[in-house]
């Protein structure tokens, strides 16, 4: 009645207030608003829910939703990932059935307190911690609250018709509130903190129960009543003592890896069980000693026991169902127990202690054999390090039957055409490239590594996760019947010479984890290797196969990007090269496209100050050829590493992409023999002419250029310096007025404010002075000197004016830009809503011009005079300028 305002009316609406200063010309709703709107229309707050309820009704994005259209939502209503923090307005979605509105920053699920038809809820990835709007939905049938903040279920204890409850992560202890929900059948709580199961204890029904990543759990007494149960996953946890689980005869699935276990006699009458998972245990005694409870488990089909300390196998021998079966990291030597597992399809018995193979000769065709890491493994000859040409193909993952090469290029690149002639460096696959790099022959993740250091080396995610192709070419001087050997956690693909070879197989290695024949043909022999670039991946041949890498032949320009009339050049290297003595090749380019000037011999064979023969060939332009050149260095040895051969200057005479390649090329070394190379194809691109003065060559002549002419004033430059524009050497006052001549109508007193606050008019004032003393008369200065005017006149605003902070809201920084018609000292001033000094800033004395960058704007920290941070609401700010005077406001939103 006084007009007065609580405090707590006055923060609930803040954020109305903030947006009613942002948009001042916006309809707000106010937030005492009731759920129904004048005319029946319903209340949603939240855009984001608003949004998605109009899209699902099919109305425009304005109209109004009704009570009766809110009933026509369901029976199944999906809000996910949406961005929505308030439910208001779904407690009239009174015939939905199953709500999801998972990955949400929801807080509150009050909205929906009345929803009693609800039977399916999810909330997962959401900050909710409370669950007492929940307490009287007692039809509820299933709840889905994974990663939420749930830490109490007390509201839960009254939906007595509850059948699941998947709420993995959430910081719950006590699960008494479970006791009277006798229909539960699903439960699934990993990653919590109980350690207490006895409220568990008459849940009956159970099917399902998932308690793993506990930690603190050590008794599972509570379960033994719990003879329904079917899966039980209790990994990770602290037990030692499985007789509870001894009369719980329905068990089909089993999880106890990572607990203290040494006894698993209990588990003999567990006769129903397919799968099961014993072992890595956390204790000092990690050894299970007997598998004898095994031998009556004769339904299983998978069987892990990893790192259990097992030495005796013979219970598993009549195991005749398995499928997969696990043994890694025990102390195995004898594996004659497995020989009549014939449906064996996967076993891993890698790091143990196996020298004899031989029981599994029956059983090898038709299984997947993880066996490195013992005595009885063959040893594998050098890793292949390259360097491997490589393509990464973002979001894709490999797979056994999709060409993903094609896939990414819309068919251009195949795999078989890579893996019968090889890749190309700087050939496109997509929006990917084929790039050299080597491959690190050791470490669990080479292949990240290697990433992380060149293909991904400068992205903001060192390794997003990708399929990777990498292509490498061998010389092998006679065909030679060999054995390749693989290794790769995430799986391995391997083609040679245009066959698959390897199918898509994943070996858990940190080293060679499979082999298999392979035959080197004489000659070149193109290797292509697919792998997942997490991880590692490891290729090579027994020892003695003999092979050399090609010699990769690559290329720079001196200049790039490369513009229509530009000279170049292109030197020709040779890359990690061993005992190199001379070369001979021609050149082929396309003559429409580059023109021949001249060539020079490179400097590589000369290493070491000895002397060459170099013969610099015959330059036909017509044709498109240099031919015949070569060099050979008078020396008996060769030279070893990476340089350049021969550079050749081009002039580019038209635009597009153009190619170059290397015929009738023989490399040798010193002794006569023919060093193998790859293929040598070098494409280019020209692109459209460089206007003279751009020299940041953005395609066009701004004040940027200007200022990066006015950097090397007076110094001088080399030849085709793009800051010497009239070639003399030197950079002076008249390449500025050329550079300002090219601008011509671009710049005008509306030129972009961002581009005018680069330079300080002082300084254009100064060019055109100095212009003035030089000017010979000449078209050039005129013209030049007149856009210097404009130049200056574009960067001297009419008024004097104070401009929006940005940004607004903020926290807990902002800018306030300004503009100056004339040189002025200048203060900023900052009060809050009763008209309290918060802070005064001093700016000084300014000339004339725009202040609206960062750069140049004011900054204030959202402190005041004593340092302290502001609280949030809503400020004043007032500019001074000499007689100048204005004021604007701005909010803290904290």
């Amino acid at each position: 009645a006084n007009g007065s305002m609580k405090r707590d009316a006055w923060t609930e609406g803040f954020d109305d207030v903030i947006f009613a200063l942002d948009f001042p010309e916006s309809q707000v709703d106010s937030p005492s608003q009731p759920d129904l709107l004048p005319g029946g229309g319903v209340h949603i707050p939240d855009t984001n829910l608003r949004a998605t309820i109009t899209e699902a009704l099919g109305k425009s994005p304005n109209a109004p939703i009704t009570v009766e259209d809110m009933e026509k939502l369901g029976p199944h209503f999906e809000v996910e990932n949406k961005g929505i923090r308030d439910l208001t307005g779904l407690q009239f979605a009174t015939n939905v059935i199953e709500l999801d509105v998972d990955d949400n920053p929801i807080s509150d699920l009050s909205p929906i307190a009345g929803l009693i038809n609800l039977r399916d809820l999810g909330f997962a990835n959401t900050p909710i911690s409370d669950l007492s709007p929940l307490s009287g939905l007692i039809n509820m049938e299933q709840l889905w609250f994974n990663s939420a903040n749930v830490s109490d279920f007390s509201p839960l204890s009254r939906l007595i018709n509850m059948k699941l409850i998947h709420a993995c992560c959430n910081p719950v202890s006590d699960l008494s509130p479970l006791a009277r929900l006798t229909k539960l059948e699903h439960l699934y709580l990993p990653g919590s903190d109980i350690s207490d199961l006895t409220p568990l204890a008459g849940l009956t029904n159970l099917k399902e129960l998932y308690l793993h990543h506990q930690d603190i759990l050590s008794d599972i007494s509570p379960l033994a009543g719990l003879t329904g149960l079917e899966r039980l996953n209790l990994e990770d946890n602290s037990i030692s003592d499985l007789s509870p689980l001894a009369g719980l005869t329905n068990l089909k699935w089993l999880n106890l890896v990572v607990n203290d276990i040494s006894d698993i006699s209990p588990l003999a009458s567990l006769t129903n069980l397919t799968w099961l998972k014993v072992g890595e245990n956390i204790g000092e005694d990690n050894s299970i000693s007997d598998l004898s409870p095994l031998a009556r488990l004769t339904g299983l089909e998978e069987l892990y026991l990893p790192e259990c300390g097992i030495s005796d196998i013979s219970p598993l021998a009549g195991l005749i169902r398995l499928e997969r079966l696990s043994l890694d990291d025990n102390n195995i030597s004898d594996l004659s127990p497995l020989a009549r597992l014939t449906n064996l399809k996967w076993l891993e018995v890698s790091r143990n202690n196996i020298s004899d193979f031989s029981p599994l000769v029956g059983l090898r065709e038709n299984i997947n054999l993880i066996w490195y890491d013992n005595p009885g493994f063959p040893k594998g000859g050098p890793k292949i390090e390259g360097p491997w040409l490589w393509v990464a193909l973002p979001n894709t993952r490999l797979s056994s039957d999709t060409d993903l090469l094609a896939e990414a290029s819309g068919g251009a690149v195949t795999e078989t055409e890579i893996a019968t002639h090889g890749a190309i460096v700087g050939q496109s696959v997509g929006d990917s490239v084929w790039t050299a790099y080597n491959l690190p022959p050791t470490g669990r993740d080479n292949l990240s590594h290697m990433l992380e250091d060149s293909i991904y080396k400068d992205t903001v995610h060192p390794n997003p996760g990708a399929a990777l192709y990498g292509s490498v070419s061998l010389y092998s001087p006679r065909e030679q019947n060999t054995t390749m050997y693989v290794g790769g956690d995430d799986g391995v693909k391997v083609w040679l010479n245009g066959t698959l070879i390897y199918g898509l197989r994943g070996v858990g290695v940190e080293d060679y984890g499979d082999f298999f024949p392979v035959t080197l043909q004489q000659g070149k022999n193109v290797l292509l290797i697919a792998v997942y670039t997490w991880g590692n991946g490891f290729f090579g041949f027994e020892p003695g196969t003999e092979y050399v890498l090609a010699m990769d032949v690559g290329y720079t320009v001196s200049k790039t990007p490369i513009h229509l009339g530009d000279t170049f050049t292109l030197n020709i290297r040779a890359e990690n090269i061993s005992n190199l003595a001379g070369w001979q090749f021609d050149i082929v380019f396309d003559p429409a496209a580059l023109e021949a000037v001249d060539i020079n011999e490179g400097d590589f064979l000369k290493m070491d100050g000895e002397t060459t023969f170099f013969q610099g060939g015959s330059i036909d332009n017509a044709a498109g050829k240099i031919t015949q050149l070569s060099a050979a260095r008078l020396s008996t040895q060769g030279v070893t590493g990476t340089g350049t051969l021969l550079q050749v200057r081009f002039k580019a005479k038209s635009i597009g992409e153009t190619q170059l390649s290397l015929q009738h090329s023989e490399f040798g070394a010193p002794t006569g023999d023919i060093i193998p190379t790859g293929t040598h194809e070098i494409y280019l691109t020209v692109e459209e002419r460089l206007l003279t003065g751009d020299v940041n060559r953005d395609g066009r002549v701004s004040i940027v250029d200007l200022i990066l002419i006015a950097q090397q004033l007076g110094q001088s430059v080399p030849a085709n310096s793009p800051v010497d524009l009239n070639r003399d050497g030197v950079v002076s006052i008249l390449d500025i007025v050329l550079a300002a001549r090219k601008i011509g109508s671009t710049i005008t007193p509306a030129a972009p404010a961002m581009e005018a606050e680069w330079i300080d008019p002082a300084t254009i004032e100064a060019w055109i002075a100095q212009a003035r003393l030089e000017d010979d008369g000449s078209l050039a200065f005129k013209q030049g000197i007149e856009i210097l005017e404009r130049l200056l006149a574009s960067l001297v605003p009419e008024e004097t004016a104070l401009l929006h902070n940005y940004p607004n809201p903020f926290n807990p920084e902002t800018w306030i830009p300004y503009q100056l018609a004339e040189s002025a000292e200048v203060t900023l001033t900052i009060y809050d809503m009763n008209g309290q000094l918060i802070r005064r800033l001093a700016v000084g004395h300014q000339a004339a011009g725009m202040y609206q960058s960062r750069s140049r704007a004011v900054y204030w920290d959202g402190r005041n005079q004593l340092g302290e941070s502001v609280a949030s609401g809503l400020y004043f700010y007032m500019l001074t300028a000499g007689e100048f005077s204005a004021t604007r406001r701005m909010v803290i939103l904290k």
